[in-house]
């Protein structure tokens, strides 16, 4: 039995004909910036899941250390503006706070709230965010709140739709095309 050899494919280069365009994979499109009002009433959604969570800790907190040692008294004396316990239910809900949105930015960009309103947080360049990155991002919130709250308002004028704590941690928030495609 003998083997023939197909034709050689001719080399279009020598040949003067155009080389056809090489396929390229599904690109993604490209980052478009979430707006002010997007994200306002995400950060607004989020800050309502941790006031639930909040409640729920203090309640259960209340119920488990108060309770019992007061035998199912009042909370407050007169004596007492606040409980004396006040300050680590505070401490809790800071770090309520911080573990929500670095746990969440870390894995998958998205919150709760930015899932329900199709935006996600990621790198300058489309790149998810490291722990790291999410943890800065987390308190970068704090910086964005002082002076009623400029560091969020600078989304507005910025080029990117960054606020202040998106350019000190290099991270932007896009819309989530995977689950919005019409913009």
């Amino acid at each position: 039995m003998e083997i023939i050899d197909p034709a050689p494919i001719p080399d279009t280069a020598d040949s003067g004909l155009p080389l056809p365009e090489p396929e390229t994979a599904l690109s993604s499109p490209p980052l478009q910036p979430a707006g002010f009002v997007r994200r306002a009433v995400a950060f607004s959604i989020d800050l309502l899941i941790l006031g639930f969570l909040s409640l729920i800790l203090l309640t259960a907190g209340v119920l488990g250390i108060v309770w019992p040692l007061n035998g199912g008294g009042m909370i407050l004396s007169p004596e007492n503006s606040a409980p004396p316990f006040l300050s680590h239910f505070i401490s809790a809900g800071f770090f309520l706070f911080i573990g929500y949105f670095t746990f969440f930015h870390a894995h998958g960009g998205q919150t709760p709230a930015k899932m329900i309103v199709r935006i996600k947080v990621v790198g300058v360049k489309g790149a998810p965010l490291t722990p790291f990155q999410a943890l800065a991002r987390a308190f970068g919130y704090f910086l964005s709140s002082f002076f009623l709250g400029f560091g969020f308002f600078l989304s507005i004028f910025e080029k990117k739709k960054r606020a202040l704590h998106d350019l000190l941690t290099h991270t932007q928030v896009v819309l989530d095309h995977m689950q919005c495609p019409i913009p």
